[in-house]
Parts: structure tokens; sequence; C-alpha cells
């Protein structure tokens, strides 16, 4: 494994091999070949232009889109679309080999790919199929550690749930082998506590007929109550959910086993009872303590356990566990403080506050069984109230252009380049109001047909222009280098090295006669804040160098495949020139995106869609040469072939944009060009990255320019810096990333500039008058139908709609000319000359700036993606096949992490922690001290036997016979009592309720005294 450097770029020399794993039930743990050839790799390219390369040198059995490359010395999976010069942290150590051993690239498919084939193979297969992928899918897991997380992520633990739901208990007896084996890891065990449908199978599978079944449920949702407390809540939502949908009690499936229906089993009567004691010394409230013991005693709890306590020869661990819930259910009673529950959980409820013992029934509640025991009746304290939520409808109706009025006179119905004279001091402006209806429109409806009063009249003249005048020389700005010359000034900026030029239109100071317009009284320019720039880093990354000659490649033709005939070839290619991209027309057609294509768009597409002749002649063209890229048109026919149900889609859009999309397409667009224009005047992401473009510009270019053209901003993708040919659109996205953390990647944010970037307002106007004469036309056809047999409500209906077509033309023409004189206004805020603002497209002023963000937004998104890769993989370093036993409660990492203060306070009760810790620690150690020299090494290079005492259990299965044996049979030194955070009513148990009663201070607080009509 060698690196260095070859013709101007560095390269990478590996030897690299394959793992034929394209089944992941039948794959090899030991990559091919023995003697692996040497690849050589190029830094700076992204793997994914490489590892075709390798597949090729490799012959590997592997799809080419579903591989991947891994390190052969810790596993980790390379970034394919990064470069080798990118991941510099992950080949640490690869070319040092142990004992003259070279470490290798492994070739091999990806983890999401075996994953889908491992879900695929579990929901297609059935009979010895099944239960060989069953039994196979805990070894898997085992031999791949990374697999056990994807497998999470990607829906395995439904697919694991809905294939046992319909297995028998030989085929769920082996999806639980591998779900214990999933739940070892930390990456599984979130996945499952963030799946409750897991949990739920679980709690279904303890009612089960068959004892091993239930055995395995138990055992597993023991493990998943112990790795941490939050899960008991989590576990009696799965409860409550599977009873409550089956109609049972809650626990109804343990209390089965407890009842001993099926016969004496000692070992799940122990398991079901500390399954019990774990979720209650779990609960973090009075309330949902009492909530579940409740429930229990219900069902013959406190006879269950009077009957096995007073038996004889009853199993010692089962009497502990019995004794264990008594103790706990009397202390939350308050019936007997001086013997506390031995229940290894720290205190964290005390009583409620502001009373003695005296008064203590009055504020808190008590259990079911208490309120028997008392014989004051069967009444416990009801739990917290919860106010209901309350849920309105709005209901909104339609406003064209957001309910905005069309008889208001404003500003903008006169353009402000017409009225120079008129704006210079003149307070009180006379704005015409907008003209009548001219003869183009069509003939009034009868009488009462328009609800709209008529638009004011029109002035009779309108003032004539200014006479053009042909702008003069340009006057240098102070500051500027011309103007500094000469003077002595210093310069703006020192620098040492050279650097390159921005070629900008700098934004002069608006002319006075245009600052009393509401909208160009202050510059886009003078609200932006200052952006204080590296300079020495600019100067770096954009020092001017020589030239570097492009190099010219030795045939001048581009080879490529060519299938179809050349009449063929030539007519897509010339629709093509009309269409967006072929993967932004495939997107399209998906999303119905009516911006990206139009009708008549959509109608070209339907005489380009490919035939199945087609299709197949160029997937084998493509197949025979991988290397060679297709023609475009093939290309575009290989990307329609891969779009489902084209015909279909096509159709169904063609016949949708009818009529109603004609005017659509004028209304939406001068809606989009006003929200636009508000869009951009709000924006401050736009104004961070022309700040900083403009702090860049002033270093570069030494001057002190207040502004540019936002034609400028086409170019800036386009200048590169003469270090990294990096460009300076990703120098300034950086910046304004690092600087402005609440900057957004202005795409998003200015939706409406890019959809009129897409629309042609030439035509937009032509369309307006169209609408017009169709309106007119229809009318006339109206009146000929209205003369034969039609009904009267549908002649209503079309009277009403062509009543409502009229009206909404007369505002889409007043409408209309608002915008368009706004969007003057607006360009001069931006800082164009007032001469050239009638000469700017809005087509093209949109385009500008929706490319741009669009680029830019590609930008953000890589600076971003590369600081959240990184940090993804530091956080998946941290659990990547790291085991449940070597973290948390059944980890190594004492309870002495704790702080001292909090040692202090905790007293006894932190030591007994310490202790029980320590007992479970040396507990796993055990278990894997006996087996830790039977692991394999990666790829099995280092194999060694296994010892006799492992040879007949496996080391995943001792394990979690450990952790379960530690929490049903391990000691209970504690002496302190938990203490729950008391309810209001200050609750008591079910069995204590019945058969206690209820003191009088109860009766009196329930309104069940003795006076009180209702009996006790």
């Amino acid at each position: 494994n060698t690196s260095g450097q070859d013709e101007g770029y560095w390269i990478y020399i590996t030897v690299v091999q394959f793992l034929d794993d394209t089944d992941p039930f039948n794959s090899t743990n030991f990559p091919e070949p023995t003697r692996p050839p040497q690849y050589t790799f190029r830094e700076d390219i992204p793997l994914i232009n490489q590892i075709a390369g390798v597949h090729r040198l490799l012959k590997a059995p592997h799809k080419l889109d579903d591989c991947a490359l891994q390190l052969s010395q810790n596993g980790s999976y390379l970034d394919l679309e990064s470069t080798l010069a990118e991941q510099r942290d992950e080949l640490e150590g690869f070319q040092e080999g142990g004992r003259g051993k070279k470490h290798s690239i492994i070739l091999r498919t990806q983890l999401s790919v075996r994953v889908h084939a491992c879900i695929e193979k579990l929901y297609n297969s059935n009979g010895r199929e099944l239960r060989r992928a069953l039994f196979s899918l805990k070894q898997i897991f085992q031999d791949d550690k990374d697999l056990v997380h994807e497998f999470v992520v990607s829906e395995g633990l439904t697919c694991l749930i809905k294939v046992g739901a319909e297995a028998d208990q030989n085929y769920q007896n082996y999806i639980l082998r591998a779900l214990g084996q999933i739940m070892l890891y930390v990456d599984g065990m979130n996945g499952l506590i963030s799946h409750n449908e897991t949990v739920q199978w679980l709690y279904t599978l303890v009612g089960s007929k068959f004892r091993l079944v239930v055995k395995t449920a138990l055992k597993l949702l023991l493990v998943f109550v112990e790795y941490t407390e939050p899960n008991t809540a989590l576990l009696i939502h799965a409860v409550n959910t599977v009873d409550t949908k089956r109609g049972y009690k809650l626990w109804s499936n343990a209390m089965e086993i407890l009842e001993e229906k099926d016969g004496v089993d000692t070992e799940l009567l122990v398991y079901a009872m500390t399954l019990i004691n774990k979720t209650l010394a779990g609960l973090p409230d009075q309330d949902s303590f009492y909530d579940v013991v409740d429930c229990l005693e219900e069902q013959g709890m406190e006879a269950m356990s009077q009957r096995h306590r007073s038996r004889k020869g009853t199993d010692l661990d089962l009497m502990e566990q019995f004794n264990i819930y008594e103790t706990a259910l009397r202390h939350e009673d308050g019936d007997d403080e001086s013997q506390p529950p031995t229940v290894g959980r720290k205190n964290r409820r005390r009583a409620s506050v502001g009373g003695t013992n005296d008064r203590r029934g009055l504020e808190r509640r008590r259990s079911r069984r208490h309120s028997l025991q008392n014989g004051r009746g069967l009444t416990s304290a009801p739990a917290s109230p919860s106010s209901p939520h309350s849920h309105r409808g709005h209901n909104g109706s339609f406003l064209p252009f957001g309910g905005q009025g069309i008889d208001d006179v404003n500003e903008d119905d006169l353009d402000i380049l017409d009225v120079d004279s008129v704006l210079m001091g003149s307070s009180d402006l006379m704005i015409p109001p907008p003209p009548p209806c001219l003869s183009a429109l069509p003939p009034p409806p009868p009488l009462g047909l328009f609800g709209c009063p008529p638009p004011p009249p029109v002035p009779g003249m309108m003032p004539p222009p200014p006479p053009f005048m042909p702008p003069g020389p340009a006057q240098p700005y102070p500051g500027s280098p011309q103007l500094s010359r000469g003077t002595g000034e210093p310069p703006l900026f020192q620098k040492k090295k050279k650097t390159i030029r921005l070629f900008w239109n700098e934004v002069r100071p608006m002319d006075g006669q245009y600052r009393n317009h509401k909208r160009c009284r202050e510059s886009l320019w003078s609200k932006l804040e200052p952006v204080k720039v590296d300079t020495s880093k600019l100067e770096h990354l954009f020092e001017t160098k020589s030239k570097e000659l492009p190099k010219t490649a030795v045939d001048g033709k581009r080879q490529e495949i060519i299938v179809l005939d050349s009449k063929r070839s030539n007519a897509i290619n010339i629709g093509l020139t009309v269409l967006p991209p072929p993967r932004t027309i495939k997107t399209a057609i998906l999303n119905f995106d009516e911006y990206a294509l139009n009708k008549e768009g959509i109608e070209k597409i339907l005489t380009m869609i490919p035939t199945e002749e087609e299709k197949q002649r160029i997937q084998d063209a493509q197949l025979v040469n991988p290397d060679v890229p297709l023609g475009s048109a093939e290309q575009f026919l290989l990307t329609l072939s891969s779009i489902t149900e084209l015909s279909a889609r096509l159709q169904l859009w063609a016949f949708k944009m009818d009529y109603e999309v004609t005017e659509k397409e004028v209304a939406e667009p001068l809606q989009d060009l006003k929200e636009g224009m508000d869009q951009l005047e709000k924006n401050k992401t736009l104004r961070y990255i022309l700040s900083t473009l403009l702090a860049i510009g002033n270093f570069l270019n030494g001057s002190n320019a207040k502004g540019f053209e936002l034609g400028y901003l086409e170019k800036v993708p386009e200048v590169k810096d003469t270090v990294h040919k990096q460009s300076l659109l990703h120098h300034a996205c950086s910046i304004v990333v690092e600087k402005f953390p609440d900057s957004s990647d202005l795409y998003s944010e200015i939706g409406a500039i890019t959809r009129s970037a897409k629309v042609d307002f030439d035509q937009l106007q032509d369309n307006l008058s169209q609408m017009e004469r169709r309106c007119k036309a229809s009318w006339d056809h109206l009146k000929v139908i209205a003369k034969h047999e039609m009904k009267p409500a549908l002649k209503q209906k079309m009277s009403d709609f062509l009543k409502d077509c009229a009206e909404r033309i007369i505002i889409l023409k007043i409408v209309h000319r608002r915008i368009i004189n706004r969007f003057h206004a607006f360009l001069l805020f931006l800082g164009h000359p007032a001469y050239a603002v009638r000469e700017v497209s809005i087509h093209r002023f949109s385009k500008i700036l929706s490319e741009f963000a669009l680029e830019y937004r590609t930008t953000r998104e890589r600076v971003l993606q590369q600081k959240q890769k990184r940090a993804n993989h530091r956080e998946r370093n941290k659990t990547r096949g790291k085991m449940i036993t070597d973290d948390g409660k059944f980890g190594g990492s004492a309870p002495g992490s704790v702080s001292q203060e909090g040692v202090l306070t905790q007293g006894l009760q932190y030591a007994e922690d310490a202790v029980e810790h320590e007992n479970m620690k040396a507990v796993l150690k055990s278990s894997l001290q006996g087996c830790s020299d039977s692991r394999v090494g990666p790829w099995g290079s280092s194999v060694i036997e296994d010892p006799p005492n492992c040879t007949e259990t496996d080391a995943a299965d001792e394990i979690m016979e450990r952790i379960v044996r530690s929490a049903t049979q391990g000691p209970r030194t504690r002496t302190e009592p938990r203490e729950r955070k008391r309810s209001r009513a200050n609750r008591k148990s079910l069995r204590r309720t019945l058969k206690s009663g209820l003191t009088p201070e109860e009766a009196n607080a329930l309104g069940l005294s003795s006076g009180s009509e209702m009996a006790v």
C-alpha cells in the first residue's frame, strides 16, 4: 500500500479483493482472490467514478450499482461520493499491516442492499427455505456488526413481526433468537426502543401455548426493562395497546402464567413475577404504580401471592419475588413503614407535602386492596384529570391575489420612470385611476351580471416619458481605484500577492429624483451589514497564477453508444432542445409538476415514448460497453423507460391542463412576481451573501464599491481560486455558513422567483388578450346553446362561470399593469440605472437569481453534508459493534461516575447501588472470560479453536442467560425503600382499599359521608 504523485495528481496504490455476499444467506467471510491484485486509486476523484474499474479488474459477481468499498483492517465503509483525500482519517493505520500482512480494500455489496435482500427473502419464502433463512439470521447478525444498525433502520423489525405473526412455534423461536442477538447491540436496542410494535409482539408471545416461546419472550422483555428505566413506560404502553385491542384486562398474559392454568412451571413463574416487579420498580409516579397494581389485584394477585407463599416447597426465587411485590405494595400504601421493599431502585418519590401521618389519608391515593381491607368501599382516588383538546377547523374562501382590492388607487399605478418631474418634491401626487374596459373586452352580460362596480375613468392624457439621455462616461466613486490613483491615499487593502479580479458593474448612488418613491427611498445595499472576511485566506486562495493549457484528447470525437437510427435520434434531439434535462422531466412527470412542463412539452414527450424493442437494445448495448456513455437520445429514452406507466401519466396530465390552465398561466406568474419581489427584499440570506461577495470583491479589486449589479451573480460560480480550483461561490458559502448560522439555503425561500423564471411574460400578455377573446366567444356560444334544449340549472351554472371569468379578466389586467410598474421600481431599489430598467427582462432577471440560488443551495448542502458526515461518523463509531454489556448497567462503567455531592446526599443507598453493580459486572465478566479466545479475527485471519467450556453454548446466548439470571436471582441488599412521587389524592392500592375501606376523612373528601345520598 503506497501513495505518491503521478502526472501532477496524487495516487493511492493498494491491493483489492471482493467478497461474494450477493446472497446474504449464502455468503462467505473470506475475500477473493487469495492473491489480490493491485489497483491505483486517484485521490482527487470521487470513488463512485473509480469503483467500476475495481469491479472490472476483480471480475466480481456483484451488480455495479450495488457495490461498496470496505477497509479490511477495521471494517469501515468508504464514502463513495467523496474522494480518498477527504477520507484520510479512515485510512489511518491502513498501510501498516500486522505481521507482514497487507490490508486490502474489499469490494462487497452495500449494507442497504444486503438488508433488503434479507427482508425480501423473509417475506417471499416459505417452508424449508423460510426455516433456513430464519435459522441463519442470528449468525448473520453475529458475523457483521454493521448489519444490525441497517436492519433496524430499514424496518427489519416490522418484517420479523409480520413473519412471526403467521409462523409456528419453531419459526417464532428462530425469530426470538435473532431478536435477542439484535438486542445485544446498542444500535439494536435503540431500534427496539423506538419500535414499540416489537415490544407489543413480545408481550403477545407471553400468552403463547408453547413454553419455550413464552420463556424466551419473557427473557427478552426482562432485558428490555432492565436496560434503562424509561423502557418501563414503553412496556406498559405495549401491554395497554395489546390487551385493549383484544378486550382483555391489562397484564392478563402474565396473570395466566401465575394462575398455573397449564401446569406448574416454576421458571416461568419466576420470570413473570420478576418482570412485574421490574416494571413496578421503574415507574416514576404513584398513579402509574397504582394503575398497574390495581389491574393485577382485580385479577386475583393477592390470592396467588398467599397461595404461593403458604405452599410448602415453593421455589426460593419465586418466594422472593412475591415478597418484593407485597412489601412494595404495603410501603406505597403506608401500612408498613418499618419494613421497606427490597426493590433494586433508588428513592425518587416522597409522601405528599403539607401533612402528618394523621392527615395522610386525605392527601394521597391508596391501592384497591387497601380500600377493600378498610371495608369502606371500592373507590380509589382518581388520577389527575386531563383537559380535552378542542380543534377548530378553518374554512377559507378564495380571494384572488391574497384578497387585494383593485378599486384603490396606489403608487404602483404610475410607472416611476415616467414621472421624474412629478416625484421631485411633489407631496400631493396625483395618480391616475385604472383605465376602463376597452372595446376588446367581451360584450357586457345582462344587467346585474357583474357584481363589482366599474373601474374609475382614466384621465385624458398621460405625461410623456422623459427624453432618452445617452449615458456619459462613468464617473468614479469616491474611494474607487481610479480616484485614489495619484492622490497619495493608501490602498484599502495591503496585499502581498496579486489576486484575480471580479469584473462586476458597481452600483451607483440612486438619483435624487427617484428617492421620493416609497420603494426607492433607501437602496438594498445601504441595508447590508458589513462582513469581515479572512483576507489572508482569500489572498492565498485567489492568487493569480500562470494559466495552465488544457489537455487535449487523443482522439477528437467522443465515444458514445448509438443504437437508434438517425431519423429517430434527430427527432428526439430536436425535441430535447425545448425540454428540461431528462432527470428533471422524470421528476416532473412523477410529481405532476406543472411548473417544469407545460402542455406542449407533454405532447412532445408523447411522441418520444420508447418501444420495448428500443428499450431492450439500449440496455443490451449498455451492458456490453459499460464504460462508454449513451448518446443523448438513447439516454433520454432510457430515462423515460424507467418511469412506470409513462403513457398513462402523460395522458392524464394532458387532460388536466385545459382551459383553467390558461387562466392559471396568467394569474399565478403575476402573483409569483409580486411575492418574489417581496421575498428578495426581505430575505436575510440574500443580504448575507451579497454583503459577503461585496467584501470579497472589494478586497480582490482593492476598491470600496457600495454594491454591484445582480447580473454578476451568474458569474460567481465560474470564478475559481488558483489553489484548490474551488469556486468563489464555495468560499462565500463557507463564510456565510460560518458567520451567519441563521442563514438558509436561499433557494427554498424564493420559490416565487424560481417559478417566475420559467414564465415568458410577453407571452403572458398575449394569453391575457386571448382569454378576453375566448370569453367573448363563449358568451356567443352560450347564447346559441340556450336556443336549444338545455337544463336551466346547467345554463345558470355556465352563466355564472362566464361571469366569473369576465370579472377575473378585468382584475388580471389591472393587476398586470400594477405589478409591472412595481417591478420597475424594484429594479431601481436594487441599483439598476434608470435608463436600462425598461430593457430588463423579467424572465432573465428571475432566471439569474433562481439559478444562483440553486447553485448556492447545492454548494451549501455539500458544505453541510461534509460536516454532517464527519459528525455522523464520530457518533457512529461510539456504538458500532458495541454490545450492551460494554455500557450502561450491564457494562463496565461504574456507577461511581456521579458527582461527590450526589454521593453525599444518597449515602447508604449509593453504596448499595455500587455493590449491586459490581455483582452484575462480575457475572458478565465470568461469562466473557471463558469464551474470549473463540473470537475470529477480521476475514478469518486469526482463528483459534474454541475451548471446551464454550463448545456447547453460544457466547451470545451465555451473555443473555447471565443477564436474565442476574435479574431474577441477584442479591437484594437494599435497605432503603424506593419513594415514589405521590399523587394529589394520596392514592392506595386497590387491594388495601377493598379490605380496609375508607376513613371518615376519605369519605368526606370523596363526598361519600353519612349525610350523602350515596351509600358507602
